[in-house]
């Protein structure tokens, strides 16, 4: 298997208008996912990984102004014509939505959605396409499945519509899957459900997955690599076993403290004071100064860059504890 990324995301920036000005979402943002790679993409609501993920799928609004490269596998996806990306979608590409109730149609089936998504890049019959999607469904631990071809999304749980996204999103082995919150608003069994099935899934079919959450606990259990984003911009990156033994970063540091802990040892849960700052009105220098326990005047004067404090970490913090040992080597 190739160890070359299968997605390269490069400088990648987004912006919208806003009045006379235009706001900027995502903000020199860069990223590798690697073949059969589970990367988790971390921060709180408003850091701007959804954004970045549909600037991947190219589903960004004509009025997003988008700078950069996206290469995947071999082709820079912001230069694509849009008939070459819609083949990509489904077939090479594809999403879990973060909301599947308001993500699948309500007034068609289940069955009806998952061949649409296998019909519109093959040419095959609609019985043939209910039949792969009977297989779908019971890969994805979905009971009796042919009989939930025929159900309407509001029939069917929480749970149960993830799956179907997932069914979807899987119908022609994409090479790369997005997953966006696939477990928000799940309980805590389901959640546990849904993330040993990507884990099998990938395992099973090669597939890279960018992983989109806020919850740090999911990035423990299922992920190799974790980037994290604060504001717009990208503040921490690791491979997941040290990103949880040495975070480098005080943003890290906190969403470390708020993840909760199971048995006698647990810890009391830290918060990060105050909020993300308004897009349109950032503090000047580093973005997380004003809630950082560790601030110096020296913070307030410029935006430290993403420098490398290990040999697969980096850091944007001019207090990060090995970065004096990583600039002496």
């Amino acid at each position: 298997m190739s160890t070359g990324p299968i997605l390269s995301v490069e400088h990648l920036s987004v912006s919208f208008p806003m009045g006379r000005e235009r706001l900027v979402v995502v903000n020199d943002v860069s990223f590798d996912v690697r073949p059969g790679e589970l990367v988790g993409l971390v921060g709180e609501s408003g850091s701007g990984k959804s954004v970045t993920a549909l600037a991947i799928m190219g589903l960004l609004p004509e009025t997003a102004h988008v700078i950069g490269r996206i290469d995947f596998q071999g082709e820079d996806l912001l230069t694509l014509p849009r008939r070459r990306m819609r083949g990509l979608r489904g077939r090479r590409l594809g999403m879990i939505f973060q909301e599947p109730m308001t993500s699948l149609n309500p007034i068609f089936t289940v069955g009806d959605q998952i061949c649409e998504a296998i019909r519109a890049h093959e040419a095959i019959s609609r019985k043939e396409a209910l039949d792969r999607a009977v297989l779908l469904l019971e890969k994805v631990g979905i009971p009796s499945p042919r009989s939930r071809l025929f159900d309407y999304p509001h029939q069917l749980s929480g749970g149960m519509r993830q799956r179907v996204m997932i069914a979807i999103a899987l119908c022609l082995s994409p090479k790369l899957l997005i997953a966006d919150e696939p477990t928000t608003a799940l309980d805590v069994t389901i959640q546990a459900q849904l993330l040993d099935m990507l884990q099998a899934l990938r395992e099973e079919f090669g597939t890279a997955i960018l992983l989109i959450t806020h919850n740090m606990g999911v990035m423990a259990e299922v992920a190799d690599r974790a980037v994290v984003m604060y504001a717009s911009r990208v503040v921490e990156q690791a491979a997941i076993e040290d990103l949880f033994d040495r975070p480098q970063h005080p943003y890290t540091e906190g969403l470390l403290g708020s993840t909760p802990e199971m048995g006698s040892g647990a810890r009391r849960l830290r918060t990060i004071p105050g909020g993300i700052p308004n897009l349109a009105d950032l503090p000047e220098g580093c973005l997380f100064a004003p809630r950082c326990p560790k601030v110096t005047e020296a913070c307030h004067e410029a935006h430290p860059p993403l420098l490398a404090v290990g040999p697969a970490q980096h850091a944007a913090c001019i207090h990060a504890p090995d970065l004096e040992l990583a600039a002496a080597r």
